[in-house]
């Protein structure tokens, strides 16, 4: 899947991803969140571990008959910023990485933008 089927596939506007360096992808959260919608991706409650300042989810989606899991982790030197954005930010890489590895856009070295800081647009 190049950045174009993807941005066809999911009728994604080109605010909604950028490149990085050469053949490397990201795309927004928002776009996660279209993808997810269009594909009926089904998210689960997911555990929570906490330590030392360092939020961590566990979870899983579903998609169709195929079940993944992934994690997604949040702490004060990773994230800008402080006390509850640190869950929000660990639930949205989560979902992104759920979403991205169901539709294997990694093997195609798409991303999304939560998931590195150098990935934010220039």
């Amino acid at each position: 899947m190049t950045i174009k089927e993807l941005q066809t596939k999911y009728s994604l506007p080109k605010e909604d991803f950028w490149e990085v360096r050469t053949g490397i992808w990201v795309v927004t959260h928002n776009a996660c969140e279209k993808i997810a919608s269009i594909e009926n991706i089904e998210f689960h409650k997911p555990d929570v571990y906490t330590e030392n300042g360092i939020v961590a989810l566990l979870g899983t989606a579903k998609m169709g008959d195929k079940t993944i899991w992934a994690t997604g982790e949040a702490s004060p030197t990773n994230v800008k910023g402080q006390g509850s954005y640190l869950w929000a930010m660990a639930e949205k890489r989560l979902k992104d990485r759920l979403t991205l590895k169901l539709i294997n856009a990694y093997e195609y070295n798409i991303y999304s933008e939560e998931e590195s800081e150098s990935f934010n647009k220039k």
